[in-house]
């Protein structure tokens, strides 16, 4: 996870080279376990085009170890094939130098269907250094992907030879190597927070301000405390012993074990502060009478006749998230493998549907790209999406995109995302989900930006209920996080300045609920 977002996370997705089509030689098929990535047992593992004379193992300066490649005075490639699985995220790195000037390479990746049909392909652009550089791609198989081959190509420019070493292949980034089962109760975590008249596991950030004992809000007034438990709900916390109660306020009683953190512990001098606080809150089950006078979601599925109507007649549904780490999940309790293994909102929107409407063929595609951008989004959405035929796509991006695209520029990106998926799928309909506000900490108040920041963010949501119509609807999730932060901190919601935590992300998935059923 990086330690903080770089201020224009488009330069992220650009470092990995999501940038642009090209074609690649197709092989004979046969898909290969990644091998020798070092190359310190030759070629083994490796497929070359341009002829093999072209290729020899080179011992005179390795980026590491004894041995790299050497590519020479011809254009070809070096790459090897691996099975990967579609909509899933993979990551290659990988060393590259020059000869001479003017004689350059690009690492490249590349997607085949299991008709060996080319799905989509990323290139780098080509370094002209005689020095080693580092390449590589961090990105999505497309739908459909069968296998990716990853390598080298050598262009046809410059005299001199190419070098290649050290690859380092990672796929199904991001998914648990063991999968748990949720230890809370998901039919109680599905229970609307604006309407409901008990409180699941709110979380709270006991926090500490100037050395005082450290405290934290609640929602509402609690007419009485059913729990109180550490995040990952193993240990109890006990009313007079480890905090008291004044009205909406926790206080932690000295001497308890129970977690907080003091605001010594956060930056407040440094622009982009980022903080992790996973798992450091206590989640708090409470009965409540006073009622939620902010935003709340609302059926709206008189503007959604296909996806309503398979609903209710119990037809097979497909859909898919199309969007950023959010989408995908990233920092809910199950995606960091930590207790109590929530799933993500996308899940949990789906299992709700599936338990509405009282049958199982609804299925969900997460095709959520953490760290990308509404551009990237707006140029690749027919390779990710059309496939699949959906018959309602969920649209989730902005939390990378306020740093440099206005309000305007978003909506132009998302209208293209629609009509690219419409052109193979007329009957599609869409959810336009406007996303949370971001730690208000994050951005310092001398930061000059800062209030361009704010103000794309907030733009978004505002330009994404301008678009609603027939077949296409808006979760404003903006409206209802700044709606909690007023009441709460934000720190009580969010795992990093950008990314909810699992009480925040059950507003995300309790509201897309509530779009197409009435709760």
């Amino acid at each position: 996870m990086l330690n903080r977002i770089i201020r224009d996370s488009a330069l992220f997705i650009r470092s990995v080279s999501i940038l642009a089509m090209v074609f690649a030689v197709i092989g004979s098929g046969k898909v290969y376990a990644q091998t020798n990535l070092d190359f310190e047992q030759g070629l083994k593992g490796w497929i070359t085009t341009g002829g093999a004379g072209n290729f020899s193992i080179d011992k005179t300066a390795p980026h590491h170890g004894n041995y790299c490649v050497k590519m020479g005075d011809n254009a070809g490639s070096i790459y090897q094939r691996i099975t990967v699985a579609p909509l899933s995220i993979i990551q290659f790195n990988a060393y590259v130098k020059s000869g001479s000037k003017g004689t350059k390479g690009y690492s490249f990746i590349s997607f085949y269907n299991a008709q060996h049909k080319l799905l989509l392909t990323y290139k780098n652009k080509a370094p002209d250094s005689i020095a080693w550089q580092q390449t590589g791609n961090y990105t999505e198989t497309p739908a459909g992907t069968k296998y990716a081959e990853i390598g080298i190509d050598r262009t046809a420019t410059g005299s001199g030879a190419i070098y290649v070493d050290d690859f380092t292949i990672a796929t199904n980034v991001g998914v648990p190597t063991t999968k748990h089962q949720p230890r809370c109760n998901l039919d109680d975590y599905m229970k609307p927070f604006w309407r409901s008249d008990t409180i699941y596991n709110e979380t709270v950030l006991m926090f500490s301000v100037n050395g005082k004992a450290a405290e934290g809000k609640l929602l509402f007034v609690p007419d009485k405390i059913l729990s109180v438990k550490k995040f990952d709900l193993g240990t109890s916390y006990q009313n007079g012993v480890d905090f008291t109660l004044n009205g909406r306020v926790m206080i932690k009683v000295k001497n308890s074990a129970m977690p907080f953190r003091a605001d010594t512990s956060f930056d407040t001098k440094k622009d982009l502060a980022w903080f992790n606080i996973q798992s450091q809150w206590v989640v708090v089950t409470y009965v409540h009478h006073d009622k939620w006078d902010g935003p709340a979601p609302q059926y709206k599925g008189g503007q959604m006749a296909h996806t309503m109507a398979k609903l209710k007649a119990k037809r097979p549904l497909k859909i898919a998230a199309f969007g950023m780490s959010i989408t995908r999940g990233m920092d809910v309790s199950s995606y960091d493998t930590v207790a109590p293994y929530m799933p993500t909102y996308v899940d949990l929107f789906a299992r709700q549907l599936r338990k509405k409407y009282n049958y199982n063929n609804i299925r969900m595609y997460n095709a959520g790209l953490p760290g990308s951008v509404v551009d990237w989004g707006a140029q690749y959405a027919d390779k990710y999406i059309n496939p699949l035929k959906p018959d309602l796509v969920i649209i989730d991006f902005g939390m990378n995109d306020f740093w440099r695209f206005t309000p305007e520029q978003f909506k132009g990106y998302i209208e293209t995302i629609i009509k690219k998926i419409r052109e193979a799928n007329p009957k599609v309909e869409f959810v336009l989900l406007s996303n949370m506000k971001f730690d208000p900490d994050y951005v310092l108040d001398s930061d000059k930006y800062k209030t361009f920041y704010q103000g794309n963010l907030e733009g978004y949501s505002r330009v994404l209920a301008q678009m609603e119509g027939n077949g296409i609807i808006n979760l404003n999730i903006y409206s209802i996080s700044d709606a909690i932060h007023q009441r709460k901190k934000a720190k009580d919601c969010l795992v990093n300045p950008l990314h909810p935590n699992d009480y925040m992300a059950r507003w995300y998935a309790q509201g897309l609920a509530q779009l197409l059923s009435k709760m």
